[in-house]
């Protein structure tokens, strides 16, 4: 678990090259489709955009990044149903999407910062989810340790039921559904937007199309639900098979066991992950490649067209 959740994050330096070309071009071709519409609004031109728009939010979502290796551990190391995997990807990238315009919305039109000054609230943005990844590894962590049973209570529940029971003293279905866990998994994804999306957005809104940005945006969070939605399925699936492969082994009498020890391990992972990207972070601010591609129009009188 802890070296597919690593190897996802990491990437093959190639793929990862190659997707971030990828996204340049999709980026280059979305900020031509917004100034085809301006010019040509025409149901293509609006088909253009969003189709395009669909496509960056997939070729995003499948490259490295810091929230699909925690989406993917969490579920894979505290377990959960496939609604409720599929659930937390579309909630996160609908907060990515929601967060990129109202950036826009308040900092560019509200207070009238610069498209590139937005773009640094981003970083902190940033920061700000990777502390609470570190926040939830920690609480994963300590709810892993403190639900650990005692060898008295082991012995016990082994006389009584002829097995090594797990009906107090591990991380159960219900509470690897606690609805802490779940809100801080999606809040610590989707408060970091992507900054192709802001970059759109604004675009958009400063050429007096600032619906047609917050509909290409949306489009973009379907393309990325749809790219989390398969890698936090393949979690939960590769969970399910694991535990069906450990009921069937001799090491049944101990299912509970290694399952209180994968959720110890997912959470210290966590842990890991959030610290190491913070103190990155603080190290090397990162830097966003797309304001090089952006267009840089005279803005509108107002956010909302015209």
């Amino acid at each position: 678990m802890v070296v597919i959740a690593l190897a996802w994050f990491a990437g093959g330096q190639d793929i990862g090259l190659q997707l971030v070309a990828w996204q340049r071009d999709l980026h280059r071709a979305l900020t031509t489709a917004i100034a085809t519409l301006d010019a040509v609004p025409t149901a293509t031109a609006w088909l253009s955009l969003l189709g395009l728009s669909f496509g960056y939010g997939v070729f995003h979502a499948a490259g490295p990044g810091h929230g699909k290796a925690v989406l993917s551990t969490y579920l894979v190391s505290q377990g959960g149903a496939l609604r409720r995997a599929l659930w937390l990807s579309c909630l996160a990238s609908l907060l990515q999407a929601l967060v990129a315009i109202a950036l826009v919305t308040v900092l560019v039109h509200g207070l009238g910062w610069l498209t590139r000054q937005a773009m640094g609230s981003v970083a902190w943005l940033e920061q700000a989810s990777f502390l609470l990844v570190a926040m939830l590894g920690g609480w994963l962590t300590w709810r892993a340790l403190a639900h650990a049973p005692r060898p008295r209570e082991a012995a016990r529940d082994h006389d009584h039921h002829g097995h090594a029971c797990d009906c107090a003293h591990h991380l159960t279905p219900r509470q690897a559904e606690d609805w802490r866990g779940a809100l801080a998994v999606v809040t610590s994804i989707g408060m970091r937007p992507c900054s192709g999306s802001v970059l759109v957005v604004g675009a958009a809104s400063l050429l007096g199309h600032y619906w047609a940005g917050v509909l290409a945006v949306l489009a973009m969070a379907v393309g990325t639900a749809l790219t989390v939605s398969a890698l936090a399925l393949a979690s939960v699936m590769a969970r399910g098979w694991a535990e069906r492969r450990l009921q069937r082994s001799r090491y049944a009498a101990g299912a509970a066991r290694y399952l209180r020890l994968g959720g110890l391990a997912g959470g210290l992972l966590i842990l890991f992950l959030g610290l190491t990207l913070f103190m990155t972070g603080v190290r090397a601010p990162a830097t966003v490649p797309l304001l090089d591609a952006a267009p840089a129009p005279a803005p509108s009188a107002s956010p909302f067209g015209g």
